[in-house]
């Protein structure tokens, strides 16, 4: 009786007849999130990337938090994109924020699982000159600077924090500058304070497993639903129970060898291939994150290509966070045809992003691909135009992003909020579409 009355409150809902999750028009307010239903936003700061997920019971989970300093104060080259909603608000702030907005009641600012896909500024913090008094805010207990997730987690709670594993473990060229190093010790400072002052549990992605991100209020309720890290570190999973490979990637003596060889023939590895990975499923709807994975210089050292062993255990998806914000040398012709998805999100935050290239793989997976960028400027126009793509083919060019997905998973909806201020009101509604 219960599944039919749940039906029925879905059908309605989509007829118009109640107010549900997906009850809602352009320049309305999004309504709350409702149990049992699935929700992925990706937060738009304009410098970087972050997601917060709240699962069917109510369960929160937050990967990344921006992190690039404001573009228009530190300009990048290629350049980066104007700050969203203002240079004046920290991707921490803004991010902290947004989830004091969409947070469910239950979870009282308290995020339950925070994941830091890897250790690169835009993903988990640039660090403000120490002549910059204004930005360089100091925790007075913790003595971190409170950037990127190291501010969300100073402002909410963090019940355990995932990331790739020790940057020594295997090492990325460059990992023992000052600058990188430095970004390193304040978050792992930030990390050891919250594990003191609010009990927080530190953990290295357990790849393989379906058992480390799980529901932490009903999970008896919402048995269809899991989280299953496909890599990390340098290790993947099998595709078989919780089988994992530590051989494809160097050993990480070998990798620290590498990062620390002045030899112009040793393999660059870039700290991208280290990304955490995991594809999420709730009844038919799947979901792949891959962090800043790349194959770039593959045809140097094959083993660069760190798509490759994901590739082969991954089934199609609705969804996707497009792997290293859609930029050149990700999202390989073999991964895109492995997982074929129908909505593709670009997390893009420089002018050089997405790729045309990469969105023409993606396109070859699957021509009917909906793609969306959370940022777009003139000069992006411009290149992807030039690289025969037309940005206007895409569903969705600026704004928040949230991927709604129905109780059992079978329907889900695109929604694309306002991010030139905090009001976060609807600007587009695309749906219901129907999972794989």
């Amino acid at each position: 009786m219960k599944k039919i009355l749940l039906v029925l409150a879905v059908l309605a809902a989509t007829a118009g007849f109640v107010r549900t999750p997906v009850s809602v028009k352009p320049g309305e307010v999004l309504p709350p999130w409702q149990k049992g239903w699935l929700d992925i936003h990706s937060v738009n700061g304009g410098r970087g990337e972050s997601f917060y997920y709240i699962f069917p019971d109510g369960t929160t989970m937050l990967v990344d938090a921006g992190g690039s300093l404001p573009e228009e104060d530190y300009p990048l080259t290629p350049p980066g994109l104007p700050s969203k909603p203002s240079k004046e608000i920290t991707t921490g702030q803004l991010v902290t924020d947004y989830i004091r907005h969409f947070e469910p009641a239950s979870s009282k600012e308290t995020i339950d699982y925070m994941m830091v896909s890897h250790f690169h500024g835009d993903h988990f913090g640039l660090l403000f000159p120490a002549d910059d008094a204004a930005g360089a805010r100091i925790h007075p207990e913790g003595g971190f600077q409170l950037v990127s997730v190291a501010e969300v987690g100073s402002d909410l709670k963090v019940g355990k924090i995932i990331d790739r594993g020790d940057f020594t473990s295997r090492a990325s060229k460059g990992f023992r500058n000052k600058e990188s190093w430095a970004r390193y010790e304040n978050y792992r400072k930030f990390v050891s304070w919250s594990e003191r002052t609010n009990g927080t549990v530190y953990e290295p992605m357990q790849v393989g497993r379906d058992d480390q991100i799980v529901l932490k209020h009903t999970p008896a309720k919402f048995h269809n639903f899991s989280v299953r890290n496909l890599a990390a570190g340098g290790n993947y999973w099998t595709g078989e129970g919780y089988g994992v490979d530590s051989t494809y990637i160097p050993s990480p003596a070998e990798c620290l060898d590498f990062a620390e060889s002045k030899d112009k023939n040793a393999p660059n590895i870039n700290e991208n291939i280290f990304s955490c990975v995991f594809l999420l499923q709730y009844g038919k709807f799947k979901y792949f994150a891959g962090g800043d994975l790349q194959y770039k210089h593959k045809e140097k050292f094959a083993w660069l290509d760190a798509e490759a062993p994901v590739a082969r255990v991954v089934p199609e998806v609705d969804v996707m966070k497009l792997c290293h914000h859609g930029t050149s040398g990700a999202n390989s012709q073999e991964l895109m045809d492995a997982l074929k998805p129908n909505v593709a999100i670009a997390c893009n935050w420089r002018d050089v992003q997405p790729n045309p290239a990469t969105l023409k793989r993606v396109y070859k997976a699957n021509p009917d691909t909906k793609v969306i960028t959370t940022n777009m400027v003139p000069r992006s126009r411009e290149l992807l135009l030039a690289g025969d793509v037309d940005p206007d083919r895409f569903l969705s060019t600026q704004g928040h992003v949230v991927i709604r997905v129905a109780p059992r998973g079978k329907r889900y909806w695109v929604l694309i909020l306002e991010d030139d201020d905090q009001s976060y009101l609807v600007k587009d509604v695309f749906g219901p579409y129907r999972s794989k």
